[in-house]
């Protein structure tokens, strides 16, 4: 018979963590609190995987998803999850990683917007297989037909829905401006049936030297680069991140994108800012007068080494920044502000932060991605 475990925690990434005679197990979909028959997946030395046969005793957080794809979808892993529960966990593993990777036990404050927990994303990456239209199933390639989705804005699922029939092969990006009435659409290649539906859509094979965009919140939001999930969660990310920013003199805005962090910082603020994406820089540098700039790594690297700046602020993509990290540690800025969608990567960099002094001096989680496991983390970095 198939062993029955005790979900006591959650591993990052939202697994749910029991033993199964002393050895680790995972098991996706399971909530602390639950008592779970499972099926054996995955064996190794370390752990084990596993997948829920049956729940013996649920957890008193785990609650019906209004999602009809719950489970199958990945778009809502953590939509049987319940609140406060939910923003419970995403603080502690947040907590558990800066303690164990970077040795930062520090206590993590939470920011979030309880009135959009559902109806959030305005931004959605969807996926085509000819047949079936909609978000990939967890871990796989494989397509779920979706024809809206509750972690969708209306407008976005309004767009979803004009999508859906049009038997598209391949990735396609959606934003939508949740106060006004442009839509953004980015393929990777040309599809004739998604061109004559909606004419603005771009794609990458497309030689234009601009693209489509829409100003939300005075800062330009340009087809095809990065936007958070929610243009109006994103609100709750400036808001904390200019509040540990402080007042500062002048601002490095590495991996600036379209200057979200810092185009709305007070005027007399000197901003430079620098990312790989040109179409972003462009766009944020005309719309602002801010010094935007289009660069990698090694530019970073060089304008730390040139300036000297009273505060670096830097939002580097879920991977982190491990590149500019020796180069950012030896750096002497008043402080960082670091900015980051995975705590994992975020703490591997502030543990290389530290070996030159740099100590956490706050943290705050937010809840940029409801009903999931991902979470926004913003933390204020001095010297010791």
């Amino acid at each position: 018979m198939d062993p029955v475990i005790e979900i006591t925690s959650l591993a990052h990434g939202g697994d749910g963590v029991g033993r199964l005679e002393g050895q680790v197990c995972f098991v996706p979909m399971a909530l602390p609190g639950d008592t779970v028959r499972v099926q054996i997946e995955q064996t190794s030395s370390r752990f084990l995987r596993a997948s829920i046969g049956e729940i013996v005793t649920p957890s008193p957080h785990r609650v019906s998803a209004p999602c009809t794809n719950h489970g199958r979808c990945g778009a809502c892993l953590w939509g049987h999850f319940a609140y406060p529960a939910q923003a419970e966990w995403k603080q502690r593993i947040v907590h558990e990683n800066l303690a164990r990777i970077a040795g930062a036990d520090i206590e993590v404050g939470w920011v979030e917007n309880p009135d959009l927990r559902w109806g959030y994303r305005t931004r959605a990456e969807f996926h085509g297989d000819g047949e079936h239209f909609g978000f990939y199933a967890p871990n796989t390639h494989t397509v779920v037909d979706t024809a809206s989705h509750p972690t969708c804005h209306p407008r976005l699922n309004e767009t979803l829905a004009g999508l859906h029939d049009l038997r598209i092969k391949g990735e396609v990006t959606v934003t939508v401006n949740p106060e006004g009435e442009e839509v953004l659409i980015w393929t990777s290649f040309a599809q004739r049936r998604l061109k004559q539906r909606f004419p603005q859509a771009e794609c990458g094979q497309d030689r234009n030297k601009h693209r489509a965009y829409f100003i939300f919140d005075k800062a330009p939001v340009v087809n095809g680069t990065f936007s958070q999930a929610s243009l109006v969660l994103n609100r709750l990310l400036v808001k904390t991140v200019h509040g540990m920013l402080g007042e500062p003199v002048s601002v490095l805005d590495l991996y600036c994108g379209n200057g979200n962090l810092s185009h709305s910082l007070p005027g007399k603020v000197e901003v430079v800012g620098i990312d790989h994406s040109g179409f972003a820089v462009q766009m944020a540098r005309k719309v602002s007068e801010r010094d935007y700039r289009e660069g990698d790594e090694d530019h970073m690297l060089r304008l730390l080494r040139k300036g000297s700046w009273d505060t670096v602020v830097l939002d580097p993509p879920r991977s982190g920044a491990k590149a500019i990290m020796p180069g950012l540690a030896k750096s002497r800025p008043r402080a960082i502000v670091y900015v980051s969608c995975d705590p994992a990567t975020l703490a591997r960099d502030l543990k290389t932060l530290a070996t030159e002094g740099w100590q956490v001096k706050q943290c705050t989680a937010i809840d940029l991605f409801p009903q999931t496991p991902h979470v926004e983390t913003v933390c204020r970095l001095e010297r010791a």
